[in-house]
């Protein structure tokens, strides 16, 4: 089970830091990013109160937290090795999704992860969101859908042929719509411990890494 809270900067005591309140390993069962108000406010609606009409008293940022759906020293090697550096990868992906399409910065992104542990999984979508937002760009928890005979077709097909059909498909059956862009996060060999991104818009497909 995991939960989120946004965490208002300026109240290091309720923060999930070592001290007198929790010791180094509780704390590292946290993962916190750091966000403006208006980002948080995408991010989790409702959540984080909104700035006032004519401004805040003190300048306010807010910190996202999410605890760790597996406790230490549970994951797999492989997984570990992902996680550790997790930020820094999907900030390179979301930097490269914008820069590779410019014309898309309207859109309304959608997140997608294609890897074996579904706690994983989340762990990688949900920071993958954030990077998006950093960027400046809009995202949305939804997902888009596939039929259950196309998932039967396509989940025999090589990566390189599967992924650009289910983006064509998202578009045909409208669960992909014309202002969205979706970013799919794929780890394509298991024995690896790279990731790698596509982006779909429009039905179109392309790679980024």
């Amino acid at each position: 089970m995991f939960g989120l809270f946004p965490l208002v900067f300026g109240f290091p005591f309720v923060m999930p830091q070592p001290g007198s309140w929790r010791d180094r390993d509780d704390a590292r069962n946290y993962s916190c990013a750091f966000m403006t108000v208006e980002q948080a406010q995408v991010a989790r609606p409702g959540a984080v109160r909104p700035v006032g009409p004519r401004g805040d008293l003190y300048e306010r940022d807010v910190v996202l937290c999410q605890e760790r759906m597996l406790p230490l020293g549970l994951r797999l090697d492989a997984d570990e090795a992902i996680l550790s550096t997790l930020n820094a990868r999907v900030k390179e992906l979301a930097g490269a999704a914008r820069s590779r399409r410019p014309d898309l910065e309207g859109a309304t992104w959608l997140v997608e992860v294609y890897y074996p542990s579904p706690a994983v999984s989340a762990k990688i979508g949900f920071a993958t969101k954030n990077a998006l937002m950093a960027e400046g760009l809009g995202v949305s928890d939804r997902a888009p859908t596939l039929a259950a005979g196309d998932v039967q077709v396509i989940t025999r097909m090589p990566p390189n042929e599967a992924y650009p059909t289910a983006c064509r498909r998202y578009t045909d059956n409208g669960s992909l719509g014309a202002n969205d862009a979706l970013l799919a996060v794929v780890l394509l060999d298991r024995q690896e411990t790279a990731l790698h991104a596509g982006l779909c818009a429009a039905g179109s497909w392309t790679w980024l890494r």
